[in-house]
């Protein structure tokens, strides 16, 4: 039987922590992940945002950041969000995508949540 597959949405940047979090509950539960960054949630991407909000919520976002993609979990931030204001300096390990690779993820998940 194949893993099950989930793809998150994220537009708020004040609900990646817990995204991140289930994400990695999902994948030790030998699930699939990829995580789609749009608007406001691309920024955790940002080298520089990383920098200056180390810590939201009282958890070290760049630890979960790390933890995500050693766990294999796949990160890609909206090619869009690189046009807005400074662009983005996406951190290692992230990719830059639009929203063909969104939709064809979207088509082949068992289930797709937007935070």
């Amino acid at each position: 039987m194949a893993n099950k597959k989930f793809v998150y949405f994220v537009s708020l940047s004040s609900n990646v922590p817990y995204v991140l979090k289930d994400a990695l509950q999902k994948v030790k539960e030998n699930m699939e992940v990829s995580i789609f960054f749009d608007l406001d949630g691309a920024r955790v991407l940002d080298q520089r945002y990383l920098k200056k909000m180390d810590r939201t919520h009282s958890i070290d976002l760049g630890l979960l950041i790390n933890s995500a993609l050693n766990a294999g979990i796949k990160l890609y931030g909206c090619q869009m969000n690189v046009l807005i204001a400074d662009g983005l300096e996406l951190i290692d390990g992230a990719e830059l995508a639009g929203v063909v690779t969104f939709l064809e993820l979207a088509y082949e998940a068992d289930a797709v949540l937007s935070f």
